[in-house]
């Protein structure tokens, strides 16, 4: 097997699971609720999908740009290397390119929104995850300084933002503090923002133009690419992640 074929085969794997995580991530926010409280499990798989997700994209990139794969410096190493914000600005300026997003409304949209308050505080706080706060208990048990906010506490603050602004769902707590309406549709809120993450990028396989060789993967992203705004946030997910 030559190196090129062996390397083709590890990206084509590696976007397989990227897309399985990401989509078994959404299965876990939306199990969260009355008797399930356990966020580690989809900060941890979607903090490691989206990451796996922007580096395949930026390795298409660079193999169209360059002719060939890129070399181990194309992205920072050790917890840098888990930084989704970082990331995410790559994806931005390398990948959104000029003719895209100054021709495409669409294309415009979705860098206003990968730039969106909405968005990036729950990419915040799965970047911080990723780079440390996965072991944020371990780190108060050991008596080390931590570097992050708890990322359970820091993920519930931002669901509490969304309920916040919803007025509907203010009085229905007033009314019916016990109504399960409230959960579904904050984990729908919450599904729906990175739902429209994942949709941007996988925008970039085909309109976006990246490179040729990010067209042999539609069909790995297409379940991102083919939602409509309508859609976003209404999927159900459940038992999502081990196949496509």
């Amino acid at each position: 097997m030559t190196s090129d074929l062996k390397r083709t085969l590890a990206l084509d794997n590696e976007l397989l699971n990227a897309v399985r995580l990401i989509k078994a991530g959404f299965s876990q926010l939306q199990s969260i609720g009355a008797g399930n409280d356990f966020y580690h499990l989809p900060l941890l798989t979607l903090a490691s999908g989206f990451e796996r997700f922007m580096k395949v994209t930026l390795c298409l990139r660079w193999l169209e740009k360059h002719g060939s794969f890129p070399t181990s410096k194309a992205f920072p190493s050790g917890r840098s290397g888990h930084d989704l914000k970082c990331l995410l600005e790559k994806i931005r300026t390398e990948c959104f390119l000029d003719d895209y997003v100054n021709n495409i409304p669409i294309a415009q949209s979705d860098v206003e929104y990968l730039n969106s308050a909405g968005l990036l505080s729950f990419i915040s706080v799965l970047s911080d995850f990723g780079q440390a706060a996965r072991y944020y208990s371990l780190d108060v048990i050991v008596g080390r300084k931590v570097q992050t906010d708890d990322p359970d506490a820091a993920w519930q603050l931002l669901e509490t933002e969304i309920l916040l602004a919803r007025k509907d769902l203010m009085d229905e707590i007033e009314e019916n503090p016990a109504s399960n309406r409230i959960r579904l549709e904050v984990n729908k809120e919450v599904v729906a923002r990175l739902e429209r993450f994942a949709r941007a990028i996988a925008r970039l396989y085909t309109i976006g133009r990246i490179g040729t060789e990010a067209k042999r993967y539609l069909a790995y992203i297409g379940c991102f690419l083919h939602l409509s705004d309508a859609e976003l946030g209404t999927k159900n997910y459940r038992l999502a992640g081990s196949a496509l």
